[in-house]
């Protein structure tokens, strides 16, 4: 019935704009994928994305409906994607609806970017998830040089954990608890998540951008909160655990600078974040409630001249313990390459490896044009490190895809 709504919802809305000469787009795209361990089937789905979009002096409106099938499960559905107007004011951008938006400056490991849910379904996609938002900019100065950002999301959407074989294994329950529970956000407005970020364009060397942020909002995964009775009529149990969403403030700042070197290269960008996360515990006293963290990042970009684009990372995290313990430290090298060969054929490769653990995934590819707007893609991956490590859990989920996209 929500499938049924939300696609009456887009014919309504492509409907009214069909009287002023909306702009149609879409794509068509379909993914075969094998598991590397035993060849089993990994991935067969199929997607199709409908846009329509609209523009007017002073407004802009948008809107995308997606239909896929799961032929590994059988399993069709339809969801609305973005769909948002937005108003040009003097000086002011804003827009309302169903939006996906991205703050921080880096691709690789952004400990910024967490307005947007993720669904993590299978990790390998990590596809951002529209949510109803209220998105404002600010435009300060005449040459857009400085930037003011507010968003407030009222309702709470949760990531989509990782599923199937690529789910954690299940963790024993505490003697006595024979149950779980997941307590969501109540559906109010104390319970929105609320963000502000200013940025600016500096003249410094080749270019040097700056941006701070602050957001009030959750953890994207559940934690447990404590466990209650199953009856309340028998208070000495049997027992449930409930798992909620602890809040967090996450306050953090990010740079980008391009610069050469004389003689020796051209073109490099710097970028960088760092983040620190506030919860209402901070002494690591409680432990219903989730530690704060700290975050910071570095990525060197550089166009090799006749060859590939390639992206050097670095990532460190501390994660704050339970008292009395100890913080621990976690250390994360990136690697990104990508290279034109030709005006059809297109190679990139990522690599990641967790220095802490000595785990790690490599994902290469490949892209070739058909046509214009036909695109295949040829990708693989391959986790590797020990048992109960970071990518250590998924060595067994090593895969082989194969996908062909058109898109209009």
């Amino acid at each position: 019935m929500k499938n049924i709504r939300l696609f009456a919802l887009f014919l309504t809305f492509t409907a009214a704009l069909a009287l002023a000469q909306p702009q149609f787009s879409g794509s068509f795209q379909t993914g075969f994928g094998l598991r590397t361990q035993d060849l089993a089937l990994s991935l067969d789905r199929t997607r199709f994305d409908l846009g329509v979009s609209y523009d007017l002096d002073d407004a802009a409106f948008t809107a995308e409906l997606r239909f896929a099938y799961d032929a590994r499960t059988r399993t069709p559905g339809f969801s609305l994607g973005e769909a948002y107007a937005t108003l040009f004011l003097p000086s002011v951008d804003l827009s309302v609806g169903r939006e996906v938006v991205a703050w921080g400056r880096l691709d690789l490991l952004s400990p910024l970017d967490v307005l947007n849910p993720r669904d993590l379904s299978n990790p390998l996609d990590q596809e951002k998830l529209p949510v109803a938002m209220v998105h404002a900019t600010v435009y300060p100065d005449a040459e857009g040089r400085y930037q003011l950002e507010a968003v407030w999301i009222p309702l709470f959407t949760p990531s989509t954990a990782p599923a199937g074989e690529w789910a954690p294994p299940p963790q024993p329950l505490p003697p006595g608890v024979t149950q779980v529970r997941v307590e969501e956000p109540a559906a109010e407005l104390a319970s929105g998540t609320f963000g502000l970020r200013v940025t600016a364009s500096l003249d410094v060397l080749e270019g040097l951008d700056l941006g701070g942020q602050v957001v009030y909002g959750y953890f994207p995964f559940p934690s447990p909160q404590g466990v209650e009775p199953v009856d309340p009529a028998q208070p000495a149990g049997p027992f449930r655990l409930v798992l909620g969403y602890d809040r967090r403030t996450l306050a953090g700042a990010d740079f980008a600078l391009a610069f050469s070197i004389p003689g020796v290269a051209e073109g490099l960008v710097l970028r960088g974040e760092a983040a620190y996360a506030f919860t209402g515990d901070p002494e690591g006293a409680d432990p219903n409630v989730q530690n704060p963290y700290a975050e910071g990042g570095l990525a060197l970009e550089y166009a090799w001249s006749g060859g590939p684009t390639t992206v050097l990372a670095y990532d460190l995290k501390w994660q704050k313990a339970d008292a009395p313990g100890k913080g621990a430290w976690t250390q994360t090298l990136g690697l990104m390459a990508r290279y034109e060969y030709d005006e059809r054929l297109t190679l990139q490769g990522a690599w990641l490896h967790t220095i802490s653990d000595g785990s790690g995934l490599v994902r290469p590819g490949l892209e070739y044009a058909f046509a214009d707007g036909v695109t295949g893609r040829l990708s693989a991956a391959f986790f590797y490190g020990a048992e109960g490590t970071r990518f250590g859990v998924w060595r067994s989920n090593g895969e082989l895809r194969t996908e062909l996209a058109y898109s209009f």
